[in-house]
């Protein structure tokens, strides 16, 4: 084949390839059209029913409310929150005119509008949603039972939520509010339904997880740090960093206790739920105790063989480290295997064809790097990271040995963390802040490999998605 004849057939195909990336391009848009096109008409279909509705009724008839909210719903489909939340307030408006300013029925009226609010970034607005609904519920008493529990867990997620989206100086106040309204909702649960309450060992588990975070985030020092530490709100009086951790350790040990205590009241066999207890706490040993852990995680497994734990479950239990604190507290061997094997289908499709099942870390921002998924309902913000750079990397853990870097400027030693990671593969788009992502990762603790009880060495691969100030320059 000539040169001439080469060059020639080089061009012709490369012709192709771009001809078909542009039809491919183009059909991708095409059909955004077609559904942006769609869900106008939609739009202004409810928009004509709505102005049909308000002559017919008049504009403050509870007969509007269903279409209000179909419309709101419609417009925050196109992106369009703030007529969105408008008209979720439109609705709230009504409802108030027609039933009283104090009822339950507004109650998810407002946590709607709240949602819409948070898309926006609109914090000012759902600060204020945040605080008026505390306030209905706590003070005017609008709910009361399992109905006020679900809504102070809502609540204490939207400051879990204020901690990532909220400006930075508002960080310790939503860490803070969100302990705290967990905390009561706790206490309603015992005083209403004793033991039995529900979501009583979630409600402790989930302070064990906040307490965890804000120990996190004052390990990573900052304003947020120094926030947490004062000793009353915006005081220049700040608890000694060692005092303020070792009260957070204290805290969460207390919490896994009471669990413990719930379980031998509510089970008539309750050896395995106790077990699974144990190792929990040997993870907040891991994380606190360095000295302690390894004892506690030989007991622990000791514990499940005596429960009559099959050792084949106990493998597969602890065949791969888990990034800590564990999203949620398992009763059950079984039900800890069901919802790795359910976080294993929910990753990415592309990359169901790899050899080895890979853990899968969504990293919130800087605030919450070193916990993956804190409260119970999931990243709350997760369809809008589904688009973050992700990054495949190699890790080695050093069964529970200490592992030393330095870290934020200081230099650290703590026991099953990565010893190092090697990037496998990354998003082609990624700028990533190497420097950044490297301290990130050194602060990520794992549940370790147990075999018969003993931590051992391992590698692994882990996902890593980066926060949007993750991937600035390096």
């Amino acid at each position: 084949m000539s040169s001439t004849y080469r060059a020639s057939y080089l061009r012709a195909l490369f012709s192709g390839c771009v001809i078909l990336l542009l039809a491919t391009i183009t059909h991708a848009q095409n059909l955004l059209q077609v559904v942006d096109v769609d869900r106008l008409a939609q739009r202004e279909q409810l928009q004509q029913q709505l102005a049909e509705l308000e002559s017919t009724l008049g504009k403050y008839d509870p007969g509007l409310i269903e279409t209000l909210s179909s419309l709101a719903d419609s417009s925050a489909l196109l992106n369009l929150y703030s007529e969105a939340s408008t008209l979720r307030g439109r609705s709230l408006q009504i409802q108030r005119v027609s039933l009283g300013l104090f009822t339950p029925e507004q109650i998810p009226l407002i946590l709607t509008k709240m949602e819409i609010d948070e898309r926006a970034g609109d914090w000012e607005t759902v600060n204020e949603s945040l605080e008026y609904l505390y306030w209905l519920l706590i003070e005017k008493n609008v709910s009361e039972g399992e109905a006020l529990i679900n809504s102070l867990i809502r609540l204490s997620e939207f400051h879990l939520r204020g901690v990532v989206g909220d400006t930075a100086d508002l960080q310790a106040h939503h860490y803070q509010q969100a302990y705290k309204i967990t905390h009561q909702a706790l206490r309603i649960s015992k005083e209403s339904f004793g033991a039995q309450g529900p979501h009583l060992i979630d409600l402790h588990y989930s302070l064990v997880k906040q307490s965890y975070l804000q120990s996190a985030a004052l390990e990573r020092g900052g304003d947020t740090a120094y926030a947490l530490r004062a000793v009353v709100p915006r005081s220049k009086w700040v608890t000694p960093r060692r005092i303020a951790q070792s009260r957070y350790y204290r805290t969460g040990l207390q919490l896994l206790n009471d669990i413990r205590g719930i379980i031998a009241q509510r089970n008539e066999n309750p050896e395995e739920s106790l077990a699974m207890v144990d190792l929990y706490a040997a993870d907040w040993y891991l994380l606190f105790d360095q000295v302690q852990a390894e004892e506690a995680y030989r007991k622990a497994f000791a514990r499940l063989q005596e429960a009559d734990v099959c050792i084949t479950e106990l493998d597969l239990l602890f065949a791969t480290p888990k990034i800590l604190p564990i999203p949620t507290f398992h009763g059950s061997v079984s039900t800890a295997l069901t919802y790795n094997q359910s976080v294993q289908l929910s990753q990415p499709a592309e990359h169901d064809n790899k050899l080895e099942d890979p853990l899968y870390f969504k990293h919130w921002f800087d605030a919450m790097s070193v916990v993956s998924f804190p409260v119970t309902a999931g990243p709350p913000s997760l369809a809008k990271q589904e688009q973050l750079p992700e990054i495949r990397l190699r890790f080695s853990l050093d069964s529970l040995n200490s592992v030393s870097h330095w870290v934020s400027g200081r230099y650290r030693t703590n026991i099953s963390v990565a010893k190092e990671f090697n990037i496998l593969e990354s998003d082609n788009q990624v700028n990533v802040n190497m420097k950044a992502l490297d301290e990130d990762l050194r602060l990520l603790h794992f549940r370790p490999h147990l075999e018969n009880g003993i931590a051992r060495p391992v590698d692994g691969t882990l996902l890593y998605q980066a926060a949007v100030n993750q991937s600035s320059q390096p």
